[in-house]
């Protein structure tokens, strides 16, 4: 925990406290009555199992479990101490059968379990208890807005450490997990409210929700696996790309770690840095199918041959527009060799037409071919790659990102990682 910063040390200490007072005003509300205390170790041996089979989504920092239609369920079915030790109980022996290290499992205990207090509250203030669920409007706006307040707690306190950790914007990573997470935590809220119908007509037949849950969560992970494996696909293309010359070893990796310096030195939000470095990382994507004497050509290109080398650009945008994962990032690699002084290619666009991730991937790219050995030439220093970005600012490259990516550089010489 010592290696985590301070706020975020505090925060999961403070929520550690707020679930123990929960836990202890909940113990003796229960007291002994051993037909509850059943059905709260049944409950929180299902949340357990079902916790056990979580999915980690790509591109954000969040797990998602369909235990939660089942926490739902007791929150419509049993008094607020059954969900808060239920809740407490599953998640508890979930993160210790999956060996997290120790913090870890305490902020995820406590968080979850505050979660769910507040959805408990939520929904024994508005619900009224002398119908059923459906049996009036203010039951369902209660149902709804339990549902809503898992939802929004759940995210926010997870975003909220999540920001500390990183020292990432808390806005950015609301939004990155808010966008993946909304409709995954919507579907199981319905599931949930089924769950409890079931077990109002008969608590035997909740068995048979068993099949659909995990069909849920199989699809789920399926949807997830494939957006893994385009990834993974795209950038094994880009190395196949770097790799084909031991001159330009890693020159994707280091093009979009340039890219991201300049962005971040530009202070643009956090979602643009994230497009951009991605982008960068996939800019010579459509060099995949590029002839081997074109490519590796030590000599000046003739009009074809560089006509066909242009051509990467435009073959490195088409492909990723395939991909809803890197469709922003498509525009960017198509647009990534155009000047600003509207000569470059594929589309003559000129100075601030050009898409602002483009121009600081041009910049990056340049600065990286020219500190690289090529079959034609030696690298060049650090000074004279510079200078010569200086030289081609307002003519091939944006002078405003030409500054921006000096200052970078001079931040990365004074704080070497």
């Amino acid at each position: 925990m010592s290696s985590l910063p301070w706020q975020a040390r505090i925060y999961i200490l403070l929520l550690a406290a707020l679930m123990v007072g929960a836990v202890l005003f909940s113990i003796p509300a229960i007291g002994t009555n051993a037909t509850i205390w059943f059905t709260i170790l049944v409950a929180a041996s299902v949340i357990a199992v079902l916790d056990a089979f979580a999915i980690s989504h790509v591109g954000v920092q969040v797990e998602t479990s369909v235990s939660n239609a089942v926490k739902f369920a007791v929150v419509l079915l049993a008094p607020i101490p059954v969900v808060i030790i239920s809740v407490f109980l599953g998640t508890l022996v979930s993160e210790i059968r999956a060996k997290r290290v120790w913090f870890k499992i305490l902020f995820n205990t406590a968080e979850l379990t505050l979660t769910w207090v507040a959805t408990a509250l939520v929904y024994f203030i508005l619900n009224d208890p002398r119908v059923n669920n459906f049996g009036s409007l203010e039951n369902i706006l209660a149902m709804v807005s339990a549902g809503a307040t898992s939802f929004i707690v759940n995210i926010a306190l997870l975003c909220l450490v999540i920001s500390f950790a990183t020292r990432l914007p808390y806005l950015y990573i609301l939004r990155q997990n808010t966008q993946v997470m909304f409709w995954h935590e919507a579907s199981l809220f319905t599931l949930g409210i089924f769950l409890a119908v079931l077990w109002h007509f008969n608590p035997v037949s909740v068995v048979l929700t068993g099949l659909p849950l995990f069909v849920a969560r199989d699809a789920y992970k399926t949807a997830n696996h494939l957006r893994n494996q385009t990834q993974d696909a795209l950038r094994a293309l880009v190395r196949v790309v770097d790799e084909r010359d031991h001159h330009t070893m890693d020159h994707s990796e280091r093009v979009s770690n340039y890219s991201r310096s300049i962005a971040e030195s530009l202070d643009l939000p956090q979602e643009e840095i994230e497009a951009i470095a991605s982008a960068a990382l996939l800019h010579d994507l459509g060099k995949v199918g590029m002839a081997d004497d074109i490519l590796f050509n030590p000599k000046l290109l003739n009009s074809d041959e560089r006509k066909n080398a242009e051509q990467h650009a435009q073959v490195g945008a088409m492909l990723l527009s395939k991909f809803p994962l890197y469709d922003k990032g498509a525009i960017l690699v198509r647009h990534h060799h155009e000047r600003y002084d509207g000569k470059g290619y594929p589309d003559g666009l000129r100075g601030e037409t050009i898409p602002l991730g483009s121009r600081i991937i041009s910049v990056a790219d340049a600065y990286q071919a020219m500190t690289e050995d090529r079959p034609y030439r030696r690298a060049l220093a650090q000074t004279d790659a510079v200078a010569r970005l200086v030289e081609g600012s307002g003519t091939q490259f944006d002078p405003r990102v030409v500054e921006a990516f000096v200052k970078s550089l001079d931040i990365s010489a004074n704080h070497p990682s």
